[in-house]
Formats: C-alpha cells, structure tokens, sequence
C-alpha cells in the first residue's frame, strides 16, 4: 500500500508539472516570452509556483504572494507593453485562484466526508493517507482538464489577442471590468466566506469571468483590425476613383484634341501640318497605352520602389509585360499595389541589412508568371511571423489580390519557408 502512495505520489507531481506547462502555454498566448534560454527555463520554473499556489480561506499570503508575484514574472520574462501585461495579469489571475481554491478545498472537503478523519495527520492509517493521496491526485487531473479548456479556449482567438496594436483604450476598458473581479476575489476569500462551500459558485464565477475577459479582448482587438482594414479600402478606394476621374479629364481633352487636329490638318502652313502630325502621334501613342494598364503598373512600381529606398530596402523588379496587356488597369493596380505594400510593411519588423524585395514577371509557355519575394521575421517559436500573415493573409489584401487573379481564371500560391516569404501568380495568356 505504501507502494502505491508512493506511485501516486509520482503521478501527482507529474500531473502538477503537466499543470504549469499548459499555463506556461496560455499565457504565451498573450504574451511573447523573452527569447535567451536561460530566461525561458526560468520562467516555467517559477510560473509553477504561481499556477500551483495553495489557496484557503483568509489565506492573505499566498493570495498576496500569486497576484504580485505574477505582475513581477510577466514583466521580467516576457516582452511587449506593460499595459498589455497588466491586462494579462487581471484577465488569469482570476482564473488561478478560482481554480486552485476549487481543486484543493473540494477535494478536502470530500476527503473529510468520507474518512470522517481528524485533522492532524499524524493520526491517520496508511489506508485514510492512501485515500486522500488518490483523491488528491483526481483533484490535480481535473485542474489538468481544467487548464487545458483555458487554453483550448484562448488559442480560439489566438490572432486576436496577439495583435500587436491594440488600442490602449481598449485594454483599460478590459483592465477596468477585470480589475472588478480580481478585487472581488480578495473581499470575498478574505472577509465574506466562513465555509469553504460558500465560495465555490464564487470560483466559478470568477473562472467564466476571466474566459469572459478573454472573449472581450479578442473582439475588441478584431474590431480594432476591421476598422483599420476598412480604412485601408476606403484610401484605396479613393486613390483608384481620382485615378478614373484623371483618366476621363484626359480621355475628354484628347477627343477635343482630336477635333482640333482635323481643323490645324486643314492649313496650309508647313509648320502646322508638322505640330498636327506630332499631336496625332502622341494621342496614337497614348491609345496603345492607357488601355493595356502598364500606366497604373509603372506609377506603382515607381511609388514602391521610392518607398522601399527610404526604408533602405534592397528593391529589386525585373518585369517583362508586353504580353500583360489583357489585364486591367484596375486588376493591375489591386495585385501589385496590395502584395508589395505589404512586403514593404514586413521590411520594417527585420533588421535594416535583411530588407529585400524582389518581383519578377515573364511570360513562360503561354503563361504569364507573377512572383513576389521578400524576407520575414521569425519569432522566438521558430515560427515565421510577417506583416502578411498576421495582417495579409487572414485579411481583404489577398482575397482582392485572389479576386483580380479568378478573374482571368489564373492561380495564386503562398509559400513561407526558412526566413522567406513568396507569392506566386500564374495566369494564362489568352489564345489573340
């Protein structure tokens, strides 16, 4: 029987490890852990002590000790703004206490029940020990189970949460409704409860308020990306409607020009018939031109090119277009404006001597082929994290850019691989 206790005992330990690492995940949700190992081992050994505190009726110290011992282990062991570690910090704690007050108070009030036994434990049999050695174990897998749904829960609204700019406003409006429960769970352990089943709907409740904290942030937070994405669309929007509204004023200037053309054509001057001939060259010219898009293609390449040498990014574009001419203008400007606005906005996460972008375009086998490259940041976890994929990829960019590509029945594919991001288009050339 001592044998068993002892594997229980182990299991136990285990199970409190498992514990601390799920939590460890959670908050690294919120929150991205500072990147020297060192640091990282630290931080999962000492967020043991906090997720695994013991917490009891009138218990000042361990309370004391969980909430600022958690403010002080967010802000050594991770980075990003205080106010968003403040947030983290009111949104969990709740949820810890509740949890633990729950796990270590039910199972000893349901020990007691069942053995009847005294509270000194010097007292007890091996068999009342094996007892409440087993129940403790069950008590630590339902804060498992617990902890994991905490974070099964929170990874739904990962993209949310993590959003690097989120408005300070809306994390003290969160702060603020989370600051309530937090104080509300030291009032009640501290001065309200006299029994330990009085506080139990207390715990729940504080447990659905933190997911509910969670749930908050995440909308606000996608809120805050919708109104920033509607903004971009409304800019663009009215980019591309002066743009028609410049091409109709020279559209309307060159059918008068013509007119006129056909008056000058009349005279018998020398110089006359010269300067209308050169005019009827230009507009002959201007017809072959504005129609293929190349003009809405030229000034984009331009502008981010201008853009790429003020954040000293290497620019690179070796486009071959003569047979482009099928694609719109409009078409033209939403794929290229959109994939190279947000490469030049990934440029600005990596160092300064990594900024590279490159677009090739070329006809290959009765294919046009459309390539966007640039480098990208990879993060503490070994994962890639750009502009794109945080901001582009789940955002109205790409479908607009996947959009313009349906449209002439063509395929767009994304690969992000060892510090690189590619875009790549393909379209077939049409059979004229």
């Amino acid at each position: 029987m001592e044998q068993i206790i002892k594997l229980l005992d182990i299991l136990s330990f285990l199970l409190a490890w498992v514990c601390t690492g799920v939590a460890f995940c959670t908050i690294s949700l919120f929150l991205k852990p500072r990147k020297h190992l060192v640091m990282k081992i630290l931080s999962v050994l000492l967020i043991s002590q906090i997720v695994c505190v013991v917490v009891f009726l009138n218990d000042t110290v361990n309370l004391s000790f969980a909430f600022l011992g958690f403010v002080l282990y967010t802000f050594v062991f991770y980075e990003g703004e205080w106010q968003r570690k403040i947030t983290v910090v009111l949104i969990l704690y709740p949820i810890i206490i509740g949890i633990n007050f729950l796990q270590q108070n039910v199972s000893s009030d349901i020990f007691f029940a069942i053995t009847h036994a005294n509270d000194s434990v010097e007292g007890w049999s091996t068999y009342t020990h094996l007892q409440s050695t087993f129940l403790w174990v069950l008590s630590q897998m339902a804060r498992v189970i617990a902890w994991i749904g905490v974070f099964l829960f929170t990874r739904r609204y990962k993209r949310q949460i993590a959003f690097e700019k989120i408005e300070k406003s809306t994390l003290l409006i969160v702060d603020s409704l989370m600051l309530i429960s937090t104080v509300a769970a030291f009032t009640v352990i501290f001065f309200v409860a006299s029994k330990n089943y009085i506080v139990y709907p207390f715990c729940v409740v504080e447990i659905i308020a933190g997911l509910g904290g969670i749930t908050l942030i995440a909308y606000m937070s996608k809120s805050e990306q919708m109104k920033k994405e509607a903004e971009k669309l409304k800019a663009q929007h009215e980019y591309y409607t002066e743009k028609l509204r410049d091409e109709e004023r020279v559209r309307s200037l060159y059918h008068d020009m013509k007119n006129h053309l056909l008056i000058l054509e009349k005279q018998n001057s020398a110089d006359t018939k010269e300067m209308a001939e050169d005019l009827r060259r230009k507009i002959s010219d201007y017809e072959n031109y504005v129609h293929t898009g190349n003009e809405f293609l030229d000034i984009i390449i331009r502008d981010k090119a201008k853009k790429a040498k003020e954040t000293e990014t290497d620019f690179s574009a070796n486009i071959n277009f003569e047979r482009g001419s099928f694609i719109d203008a409009m078409d033209m400007s939403t794929i290229f404006g959109n994939a190279l606005d947000n490469a030049l906005e990934a440029q600005l996460k990596i160092p300064k001597n990594r900024r590279m972008i490159t677009v090739k375009a070329d006809c290959v086998r009765e294919m046009l082929s459309i390539v966007f490259e640039n480098n990208c940041v990879i993060d503490g976890n070994g994962h890639e994290k750009t502009t794109k994929q945080d901001q582009f990829l789940h955002g109205f960019g790409i479908r607009n850019i996947k959009k313009a590509v349906e449209k002439y029945e063509g395929e767009c594919s994304i690969r992000k691989e060892s510090g690189r991001f590619a875009m790549k288009i393909i379209l077939p050339l049409p059979e004229n």
